[in-house]
């Protein structure tokens, strides 16, 4: 590895850990800054390869542990740096494309990743590190919803109880800390979290690459996210499984909504890229999907269920490849 290599991995690393310990401030561009503590692990990643990546995970979390402590340090690597890292390695992995109408004699042309297998690595790592995570407000599940119920409590006493107050005509003032509680630990955490990682994951993984590309460091072309986005169809099987565990309580069913969060987003982002296809003739397509995203801000569960079933539909019953194919210039041969 060059040593210009090794000089942009510390600087991402170092980098990367002032954004992680910008939260400490408490204020929203802290919180955003945090957000963003993987991005120039992957930037680094990208565009000066896989070794300077690992260089800038390892600083990173050195700098994290000096700055806080070793567990933090190590948090940061297992939370932050190593998955970017690990997903950016993978983006860039490619292999010869065999012989097919499109590749002419004589001439090689590369396969790279499948965009939907590196979503399912984003959405497996996230599953684990949501459980991950939870382990450590308790080794056992009493301890962890005991963990929530202080937070819900806490968070009762400084105003969200006032805010619930307001939605009386629904009935939320009659909702119990216990009752909460119950929501948050069982469904909201898990779910929520397994699928806001996963998304996050991605985007970083997408911002970076756009960056790379415009520094004409970009080893590959920027997929087409529209056309290449195809989940593979064994997620269906991590769906199943969710259902599966869903009937138990504790940790069986914090796996089985966290599974099934970063499954839906999963279908969700599949539907979103079918929708980009389906009304591509159309002549009023800036303006719906405007709404569209307008609409994911606004009535987000419901946009993105909408979303995730017209993923699901895509994937049974191929309406990118249909609409594809029927938009394709047809030979006069």
């Amino acid at each position: 590895m060059k040593r210009d290599d090794i000089l942009m991995g510390v600087g991402a690393g170092l980098v990367s850990a002032v954004l992680f310990a910008t939260v400490i401030r408490g204020s929203l561009a802290g919180v955003l800054l945090f957000y963003l503590t993987p991005l120039p692990i992957a930037i680094v990643s990208l565009g000066w390869k896989h070794r300077a990546g690992l260089v800038a995970s390892t600083v990173g979390a050195f700098a994290v542990a000096l700055l806080f402590r070793p567990l933090t340090g190590l948090l940061f690597a297992v939370s932050f740096s190593l998955p970017t890292w690990w997903l950016a390695f993978l983006s860039l992995l490619a292999r010869e494309a065999p012989a097919g109408p499109g590749i002419k004699e004589g001439e090689t042309k590369r396969q790279w990743y499948p965009l939907g297998a590196l979503a399912i690595w984003s959405a497996g790592l996230s599953i684990i590190l949501t459980f991950g995570l939870a382990l450590t407000l308790g080794p056992d599940y009493s301890a962890y919803r005991a963990a929530i119920t202080e937070l819900v409590q806490a968070a009762m006493r400084t105003g969200l109880a006032d805010g619930i107050d307001e939605l009386s005509g629904l009935g939320a003032n009659t909702l119990s800390v216990e009752s909460v509680a119950n929501f948050m630990a069982n469904y909201f955490v898990p779910g929520v979290a397994a699928a806001a990682s996963t998304l996050l994951a991605l985007l970083i993984l997408l911002v970076a690459a756009k960056l790379v590309s415009l520094s004409g460091r970009l080893s590959r072309p920027l997929p087409q996210i529209a056309h290449e986005f195809v989940l593979p169809r064994a997620t269906l099987f991590g769906l199943a499984g969710s259902f599966v565990l869903m009937p138990f309580a504790g940790w069986p069913r914090f796996v089985a909504i966290a599974i099934a969060g970063a499954v839906v987003i999963l279908f969700a982002m599949q539907g979103l890229a079918t929708a980009h296809v389906l009304i591509g003739r159309v002549a009023i397509r800036p303006l719906i999907l405007g709404v569209g995203y307008t609409m994911i801000l606004i009535a987000e569960p419901w946009t993105l269920i909408s979303l995730a079933l017209l993923g699901l539909a895509d994937m049974v019953l191929s309406l990118r490849a249909r609409s594809l194919d029927r938009s394709a210039p047809r030979s006069s041969f």
